[in-house]
């Protein structure tokens, strides 16, 4: 009997031993993170979940030279994926380095892989801007006419990549025709300038001369575009323009910028930290109850305006310093108003349903807060109202705008200045009823929920048309 225990012991260690020498079929598929061909995941899109060396290279250990094999160093373990998905942005580096697996898992469950940012309605965008075939079918003249593109908000490129490819594709090459991209975000402008560049020289092979002259970016806030154009002596001769006023994922997703109250950072939220010197935190410092109170019903309509305005800056408060600190404390002061809101309506509902009901309400009332301090801190309002002035001297007869908005702040302006430039006979049609995503769309992208896009066609010119063609 002890004889058959020895062998089956032998055994069992040759085969473990035989299993350990086997390449591991669960690692042995996966390719390099660095070397990785991202067309194989997302074919002529993969500009839009491209990242940039630095970013690729950051939290990854790199294959020791032959030099460096000579002398022994202690390996250092990369930190792991704590739980299925990290929280911190900081910490989510396989999708930042463009990791093929997690990339696909993050899309699947609708979210936006880290570092990166999905362009909301963009066919929507191409029809209204004129340049895919719609319900407002241009004329001839219009379609053989060089074209001039803006797009006021750059951010991760999502939108000016496919502009790009329908200016490659309809002789942009040889006709003149080019995109002016702004964006204030200094940081994320040079990175997608090189995205951009990178899928322009594959579009167009070997006419790399032309590269430079389809794309030009400007490191500016959009309001002034009025003034650049005029520079470069391009006023009124814009055929497309694209304003898309929400705020990219990654702003939203780096804890750092603090733009975000579902994770802890610092109370900033500047748009470029170059540009401005006052972040939120020294917003809060120097306002006043008043003006704070104002704020937040002009910028939100929040509707406890003044009870927040004194808990956050009133005497004897403490200002927060971080996003959660905000956060919280907007919680402590609007929980109490709105369970007394809830039982003077009558409202009635399970325990469960009442507590869901609430985090609902107070996310909401917190996400409102940040949107006023944020909206105020960049100067936001004004900037839009300034390029709404601008837009009817800067489009050319017949040219386009398209605006999307993700709050009735923003909507309200752009829906006035359109419905007003109608009426005087600057515009010769604009979109009355919001074009809003698809259900696929908001169930695919979760954050083009509240988007709304709103167009308008300027008048054409009699007199000019001729020379247009």
């Amino acid at each position: 009997m002890l004889a058959k225990y020895r062998i089956a012991i032998s055994i069992a260690t040759v085969a473990v031993a035989a299993c350990c020498l086997l390449p591991s079929p669960a690692l042995s598929f996966l390719p390099p993170v660095g070397n990785m061909d991202r067309r194989s995941l997302y074919g002529s899109d993969i500009s839009l979940f491209a990242v940039s060396s630095e970013i690729e290279n950051e939290g990854h250990t790199p294959s020791p030279t032959s030099e460096e094999t000579t002398t022994t160093k202690p390996h250092r373990r990369r930190v792991r994926y704590s739980g299925r998905y990290p929280r911190n942005f900081k910490d989510r580096y396989k999708e930042r380095g463009g990791d093929k697996e997690t990339i696909l898992k993050v899309l699947a469950k609708g979210m936006t892989p880290a570092g990166t940012h999905v362009p909301i309605m963009v066919k929507e965008c191409l029809q209204y801007m004129g340049l895919s075939g719609d319900g407002l079918q241009a004329d001839e003249c219009a379609k053989r006419r060089t074209k001039l593109v803006i797009d006021c908000t750059l951010g991760y490129g999502g939108h000016s990549s496919y502009i790009l490819k329908h200016l490659v594709a309809n002789g942009g090459m040889g006709d003149g025709s080019r995109l002016i991209a702004f964006d204030r975000d200094s940081a994320e402008i040079k990175k997608t300038e090189e995205r951009l560049q990178s899928a322009l020289s594959e579009m167009i092979g070997e006419r790399l001369d032309h590269a430079d002259h389809l794309l030009t970016t400007v490191n500016q806030n959009f309001q002034t575009l009025g003034i650049y154009l005029s520079s470069v002596n391009q006023t009124g001769k814009v055929t497309s323009l694209l304003a898309d006023l929400g705020l990219s994922s990654m702003q939203i997703d780096d804890n750092d910028r603090g733009f975000t109250y579902k994770r802890s950072g610092p109370l900033d939220m500047r748009m470029n930290p170059d540009e401005n010197t006052m972040t939120a935190y020294d917003l809060l410092r120097h306002l006043r109850v008043r003006k704070l109170k104002s704020m937040l019903r002009e910028n939100s309509d929040e509707e406890f305006a003044a009870e927040i305005a004194v808990g956050l800056i009133g005497k004897g408060a403490k200002i927060p310093e971080t996003t959660t600190e905000l956060a919280d404390r907007v919680r402590e002061l609007a929980g109490p108003l709105i369970e007394e809101q809830s039982n003077k309506d009558g409202r009635r509902a399970g325990k469960k349903h009442a507590a869901m009901l609430k985090k609902k309400q107070l996310d909401s009332t917190v996400a409102r807060v940040m949107q006023a301090i944020r909206i105020q801190v960049n100067g936001e309002f004004d900037a839009l109202e300034t390029l709404l002035e601008d837009v009817p001297n800067i489009l050319a007869p017949g040219g386009r705008a398209v605006f999307l908005t993700f709050h009735s702040g923003e909507d309200r302006r752009v829906k006035k200045s359109f419905k007003e430039g109608f009426k005087r006979g600057v515009y010769s049609a604009w979109g009355r009823d919001v074009v809003r995503p698809s259900r696929e769309e908001r169930r695919d992208n979760p954050r083009s929920g509240c988007c709304k896009l709103r167009w308008a066609v300027r008048t054409e010119d009699p007199v000019s048309h001729d020379d247009h063609c």
